[in-house]
């Protein structure tokens, strides 16, 4: 890997500030998922103004990828075994956890009691929407992989849909949306999230948990997890306020976190502003 300060001729597409090129990587760093991409180039920009950074590659992660390699390649067939031992951990060890014991006490703070009903957007294993189910919160699980979404149903037995998320139809309104990890993975963040405000009711709130880039820099370096190359983006505060502000919703809170993990974390709550419409 070689470290450069390359202007290049591109900006950012959230603050429109110049970006450079901060890593180049001819060879997965040490810890990156091997989903057999060969050969194997990369590079890391950043930008000057609000520190967001992009990863640039050929590598096209679609559909399909998400539908079937990625889960398998990251969890190798061991999603009950991962899930069970990620569900045992004590609530010191445990970044679902304590993301839930942040999201619950800031919702019911604000509205003086949980959701209605809440959608968890790639679910994964499906240990948040667990999380959720044991507080006697109302959850959806949407996740994208079928052996995923089965798992959920069968070992969390909360109601799942296996599709991506721009792509469901006629699923009602939930109080609470939840992007727990994700927007990192997806091509065009700003529609992603607007998208979510056909599935919100006025006072509905949209969260937000992505990798702190900014911290992971200072921290790691440039082979952190934060940056691998599965995330399109890598967010800072500031990017994130921007990604909301573009996508339509007022935000309520943004927060740098280290998780129990030592993953760098940044949490973010958004509602859609009043008199708001769908297509803003």
């Amino acid at each position: 890997m070689v470290n450069l300060e390359e202007k290049i001729n591109r900006k950012c597409g959230f603050c429109g500030g110049d970006l450079y090129v901060l890593a180049s990587y001819k060879y997965p760093p040490k810890g990156e998922t091997n989903f057999n991409l060969e050969p194997y180039w990369r590079r890391l920009l950043k930008c000057r103004q609000c520190g967001h950074s992009v990863n640039q590659h050929r590598f096209e992660f679609d559909t399909d990828f998400y539908s079937n390699l990625y889960s398998a390649s990251t969890y190798k067939g061991q999603l009950r075994s991962r899930f069970q031992k990620i569900m045992s951990l004590p609530f010191d060890s445990s970044d679902n956890q304590q993301r839930f014991d942040f999201i619950s006490k800031f919702i019911i703070e604000l509205n003086g009691s949980g959701p209605s009903r809440c959608l968890d957007v790639g679910s994964g294993l499906g240990v948040f929407p667990a999380l959720l189910k044991e507080a006697g919160w109302t959850c959806t699980a949407l996740e994208p992989d079928p052996i995923a979404c089965n798992l959920i149903s069968e070992l969390v037995g909360v109601e799942t849909i296996n599709t991506h998320f721009m792509n469901v139809k006629n699923i009602g309104l939930f109080d609470l949306i939840t992007f727990n990890k994700v927007i990192e993975h997806v091509r065009n963040p700003v529609s992603f999230v607007k998208a979510s405000k056909k599935l919100l009711p006025p006072r509905g709130i949209v969260y937000i948990e992505v990798p702190d880039g900014e911290m992971a820099l200072k921290n790691n370096g440039t082979e952190s997890e934060e940056f691998f190359i599965e995330h399109f983006d890598i967010y800072s505060k500031k990017s994130l306020e921007c990604l909301f502000n573009m996508a339509g919703f007022e935000i309520l809170l943004l927060k740098n976190v280290t998780e129990p993990s030592g993953k760098f974390t940044i949490r973010g709550f958004a509602k859609m502003p009043e008199n708001s419409t769908i297509d803003e």
